[in-house]
Formats: structure tokens, sequence, C-alpha cells
């Protein structure tokens, strides 16, 4: 905090060091990585949800949908 309790603006003005800032940074999108894939691993319609794309056969490509395509080509 500065003299007037308002926060540094620039790195200049914090009084740790900006690997430290860097580092907690990291560390809190790390932890929100964490959180949403714990999210997901309990989401009670996740099965449901991956159901759906092979459940619809009618909604699913053929190769009759791209001629000439070869898979794993890169051109």
């Amino acid at each position: 905090m500065t003299a007037i309790g308002l926060p540094p603006r620039t790195p200049q003005d914090w009084d740790v060091p900006a690997a430290d800032v860097a580092d907690q940074t990291v560390r809190q999108r790390l932890a929100r990585g964490v959180a949403a894939e714990a999210r997901h691993l309990i989401d009670p319609f996740d099965r449901e949800f991956a159901a759906l794309a092979s459940a619809s056969t009618a909604r699913c490509s053929c190769d009759a949908d791209y001629p000439g395509w070869t898979p794993g080509r890169t051109s």
C-alpha cells in the first residue's frame, strides 16, 4: 500500500520483488486450473454430455462428407 492506502500502480512501487509477484501469479493461475478440472470431474452431466457425440450418428461426419481428404495429411 502507498502512504494513503492505495495499491501500488507500477512494479517499481511494489514492496516485494517482481519475481515473487510473478510466482504468486503462476500459483494463482495453476490453482484456478486445478479447480476448473475438479469441477469438471464432479460434473453430474459430464457422462450424458460425452454420450451426445456417440449417440447421434446422424450428426457425425463420414468419408463422403470430405472427398479427397486424407487424415493426417498436412495440406
